[in-house]
């Protein structure tokens, strides 16, 4: 992303996942699950898990304009909390010149659309403090599919809707883990990581390039 840049402050362990080419993403994917559940023989079918979970959120935003994806296995030290956390920047949110700049213009549309568009998500929707604006949370618990071991696992999913500060840009943030059963506690902290996210400031000119300017000002 250019300008201004959503960071988060996280707890806990996170890794992320390298997206520069499809040879690096798959290379970081197998490097992640080695480092985050070990090299034990007895822990392949785990690092498998890793690799499945994360090729998936890539296979999911390849399509989405996808900007960043994390992933981390605890959030304190000896509690397993596996929460996966994508960031999209869709090229089709941008708003008309009519809607202005204001966050609550731009979430108030962002809402008309989801009620027409998808009308699931509008029911789950709420407004939750975000990183120096609102933001819109919307979320679904959906069965695993998957066989063995994730049998009757319920998977959260959290989508959060914030409007970039003074532009007509919309990302997305999703949250997503397989502890669905604990629900509204999962909510609560993913409220709270978006709650205390930040957008980074245009990177100021350096010193370097201050000093040349002058000189060629003076030249």
């Amino acid at each position: 992303m250019s300008g201004r840049d959503l960071r988060f402050r996280l707890p806990g362990r996170w890794f992320s996942v390298d997206l520069s080419g499809e040879d690096a993403t798959t290379s970081s994917i197998a490097r992640i699950a080695k480092d985050a559940v070990g090299p034990a023989d007895d822990r392949a079918a785990e690092r498998a898990t890793v690799r499945r979970q994360l090729q998936q959120a890539v296979t999911a935003g390849a399509d989405g304009d996808i900007r960043a994806i994390m992933f981390s296995t605890e959030i304190a030290r000896g509690t397993p909390l596996p929460v996966t956390l994508l960031v999209f920047e869709p090229a089709d949110l941008r708003m008309s010149p009519a809607v202005g700049t204001a966050p609550q213009s731009v979430l108030k549309v962002m809402a008309e659309g989801l009620k027409q568009l998808d009308p699931g998500a509008y029911a789950s929707m709420n407004e939750v403090r975000g990183p120096g604006v609102p933001a819109l949370r919307t979320y679904r618990v959906e069965q695993v599919e998957e066989s063995g071991d994730s049998e009757g696992i319920l998977r959260l999913i959290a989508d959060y809707w914030i409007p970039v500060p003074d532009t007509k840009r919309m990302l997305m943030v999703r949250f997503s883990t397989p502890l669905g059963e604990l629900e509204n506690v999962m909510l609560a902290l993913f409220d709270e990581f978006i709650a205390v996210a930040y957008f980074s400031e245009d990177k100021p000119e350096s010193l370097r390039d201050q000093l040349r300017a002058g000189a060629t000002a003076h030249s």
